[in-house]
């Protein structure tokens, strides 16, 4: 009979887990997509225990159900880029199986034997597991924030297929499980030790592969800014965009480029032939417009990057 505590201790550790990656880091836009993000991943342990025991043990049930209601879960945590949602889905799957093999490969190997699945050395080591893959989607949520909606697809798919190629070979290895078993132990020891490594080269690759996402982005932003024209400049004044932005009419127009030109509002009011008032309407509206609290700050909006701001001097 299953132990019913240590069952609710792993399943609160996994949906720990899950919690981490699925709503911290890609949070449900509406409440009832949060509703049934939290339910989701409140039954995808014990979904995936039943259907593994109902199957006899096979690891490949396991496995497909698993992704599927991940990449539900995923669905549901969309936001306005579903791709990183998607590869939280494939990569949290793919190395929360790989860590399986590796503890089960230990397991074996200290052991001597697999023990019973309701065993208290199955719940010990299955504990473990979930404590492991609880601290690494720690490490994947701090790495996988600066994932970019602009991410190359080369690197997307780096990521994917990565953890999904080592359990590929994993589920192969696993039909050949009966045959190893006159080995000996170490066999499954160098597995696990393997299976490690494997982590740990993941990880690298993972983090490596997030620098790269944030570089590529930052290129895309500069490539941007470089072919952006400027708001506002001496000779032509200010640009289409603005204007058009921000609903500036032509006299607010001349208004603003007086003002930037270092023109007080008795200056300006006697360049357009207009009331001193007049002109402060005018800012007012210009401030109301932008957002900006006052001139320095419109004037700091406009100039951008300069450092002397002032308008005055």
């Amino acid at each position: 009979m299953p132990n019913i505590p240590a069952e609710i201790l792993i399943a609160i550790i996994r949906l720990a887990a899950f919690w981490i990656v699925f709503y911290i880091l890609h949070r449900p836009k509406t409440l009832l997509r949060s509703v049934l993000a939290i339910i989701l991943m409140s039954i995808i342990f014990p979904v995936g225990r039943i259907l593994f025991f109902t199957s006899g043990g096979n690891f490949s049930v396991s496995v497909v159900s698993c992704t599927l209601l991940l990449l539900t879960l995923a669905f549901i945590c969309k936001d306005s880029d579903f791709i990183r949602p998607i590869i939280s889905a494939l990569y949290v799957n793919g190395m929360l199986q790989i860590i399986n093999y590796i503890l089960s490969c230990y397991m074996f190997a200290f052991y001597g034997e697999l023990p019973p699945s309701f065993s208290l050395w199955s719940y010990f080591w299955k504990t473990i597991e979930g404590i492991i893959f609880l601290f690494w989607t720690l490490f994947y949520y701090r790495v996988a924030r600066n994932i970019t909606a602009k991410t190359p697809i080369s690197f997307s798919l780096l990521i994917v297929l990565t953890p999904i190629i080592g359990l590929a070979v994993i589920i192969a290895s696993t039909n050949a499980t009966g045959s190893l078993l006159e080995y000996g132990v170490n066999v499954f020891l160098y597995g696990g030790l393997f299976g490690t490594l494997i982590v740990v080269l993941n990880m690298c690759i993972f983090y490596l592969y997030t620098k790269l996402s944030v570089a590529h982005g930052s290129l895309v932003l500069a490539a941007e800014l470089a072919n952006t024209p400027p708001v506002w400049t001496q000779e032509q004044g200010l640009s289409p965009i603005f204007i058009k932005k921000y609903e500036i009419t032509p006299r607010e127009r001349e208004v603003v480029e007086a003002m930037l030109h270092g023109k007080t509002d008795k200056e300006i009011a006697t360049v357009l032939n207009i009331a001193v008032n007049t002109v402060q309407v005018h800012l007012k509206r210009i401030y109301r417009k932008t957002g900006a609290a006052g001139r320095f700050a419109l004037s700091a909006l406009v100039r951008g990057s300069e450092k002397d701001t002032n308008p005055l001097k």
